[in-house]
């Protein structure tokens, strides 16, 4: 009986021994993806003076520490505000909420932290780098200066953001010390984030996107278009071009110089010629009306659906100027502008770069990811030939680059309490190393106050660069 009863035994204790070695494996694995997931209400709950790792940009700059005398300090103060956020007794948000179980010590008393710090690893918390370069923040900010808007730098090549800016802005350490109280409907304009979640019509960067729809139909950049100086839609009013008369001789015009002095005429009755259908799959492969990936969340850029545009022909002109109903953020105008600079391949934006332990072990890295193809590539070069056009010669000459080809597009949004200045750009065009979106709010022309804002930024970023 014995001698029968001893494989049973056997494998039993087999099965205990695999159960133990499998269950130490997923603690292992797990348990710190378990304890940095945001989702994680432990980690959520926890006090906000638990010891914590620093928040670092990517040239060294600390912008967020523990306070030796208690809770969270920010050196830099508004700087970073709206990316970064605040750690304090009223809560927490941006990075500082996204990434707080990251940051904390990872000595938690689980047979992982035993294990490790048996083996020779420094369990203090460990430091989040992010991709933003403070010198190019720092001129985002500057440029804007008291202006209400917001402005977007990422890198084409991988979707790394690189300056993110919003006005106007907050001190989180007012926060973190009661002088500010998020939940104060009087700080709520202030803690908006207008790069990420700020929505309005984007006027004629729009047309950027009605232009790629119609190279994809076959016109080219040289197809000719009446020059007049108004049109009137079918069941609409007339609209006019900026400054009312016709856009260049009162003849005929071309696509290119058609987007160099952004023709309203000729976009509003080019969106309807193309169609509902063409508008709108031309700026859903662009990600309106889709959800953006980004670390701290952001609004959903829109744009009517096909069938209510084909229902109503004069708010299909309309959406062709960027206007009546469209919407959309700085942010995703930038992934826009940095797809054109990636060969029509947009990446998904990142803030975060890596999270990494007092010695030096890498515990987390943001690899690059496609987000989507934008634009065809068969499309690319001749928008970016059309938008150098808008700042050699166009619109955005005051979005220009002294030495440095880069290819941008105005906008000036009259809509929902307009008019909104916009401008977006991508450059060196024959190698773009960099992708800017620029917001004024009710800030006038886009060139006139958008434009320099986005040549300040490039600037800098280029002699960061070099």
């Amino acid at each position: 009986m014995k001698q029968a009863l001893r494989p049973v035994a056997y494998a039993l204790l087999g099965m205990i021994g695999f159960s133990a070695i499998w269950l130490t494996g997923v603690q292992l694995r797990a348990g710190s993806d378990y304890r940095e997931d945001p989702r994680n209400i432990r980690a959520a709950r926890a006090p906000a003076d638990t010891a914590r790792g620093r928040v670092i940009t990517a040239d060294g700059v600390i912008v967020a520490e523990d306070d030796p005398a208690g809770g969270r300090r920010y050196p830099l103060g508004d700087r970073y505000a709206h990316i970064v956020g605040y750690d304090a007794a009223a809560g927490r948000r941006g990075v500082e909420l996204t990434r707080f179980a990251a940051m904390r010590s990872r000595d938690d008393g689980s047979i992982q932290s035993w294990l490790l710090a048996r083996f020779g690893a420094d369990l203090g918390p460990p430091d989040v780098h992010l991709t933003l370069i403070d010198a190019v923040q720092e001129a985002a900010v500057a440029a804007l200066g008291s202006q209400t808007g917001a402005v977007v730098a990422i890198d084409p090549r991988t979707g790394a953001v690189v300056a993110y800016a919003s006005s106007p802005g907050f001190d989180p350490n007012d926060v973190v010390t009661g002088l500010v109280d998020p939940t104060d409907d009087a700080a709520q304009d202030r803690l908006l984030d207008r790069a990420g979640n700020r929505l309005l019509p984007p006027g004629s960067t729009f047309k950027v996107i009605v232009a790629s729809a119609a190279l994809r139909s076959g016109i080219t950049s040289q197809t000719v278009f009446d020059d007049a100086s108004e049109y009137v839609p079918p069941g609409g009013i007339a609209i006019h071009n900026a400054g009312g008369g016709d856009c260049i001789t009162g003849s005929t015009i071309t696509l290119e110089d058609a987007l160099v002095v952004s023709c309203n005429v000729v976009f509003a009755r080019l969106a309807v010629d193309l169609g509902a259908r063409a508008v709108v799959s031309a700026a859903e492969r662009s990600w309106f009306n889709r959800d953006l990936p980004w670390e701290t969340g952001a609004a959903e850029s829109l744009i009517p659906g096909a069938d209510s545009l084909d229902a109503d022909t004069a708010a299909l002109a309309q959406s062709g100027l960027g206007e009546r109903d469209v919407r959309a953020t700085p942010l995703l105008m930038a992934v826009i502008a940095a797809a054109l600079g990636n060969d029509g391949l947009a990446m998904a934006p990142y803030v975060v770069d890596s999270v990494v332990a007092p010695d030096g072990e890498i515990l987390d890295v943001t690899a690059p990811a496609t987000l989507d193809r934008m634009f065809p590539a068969s499309v690319v070069d001749d928008l970016l030939t059309m938008m150098e056009q808008v700042v050699e010669r166009g619109t955005g000459r005051s979005g220009g680059v002294p030495g440095v080809r880069i290819a941008g597009k105005t906008g000036t949004a009259e809509g929902s309490d307009g008019p909104h200045a916009w401008f977006i750009a991508v450059g060196p065009i024959e190698a773009p190393t960099i992708a800017v979106a620029v917001l004024v709010e009710r800030g006038g022309s886009g060139g006139a106050v958008a434009a320099p804002v986005a040549s300040a930024v490039i600037s800098t970023w280029l002699a960061y660069e070099s």
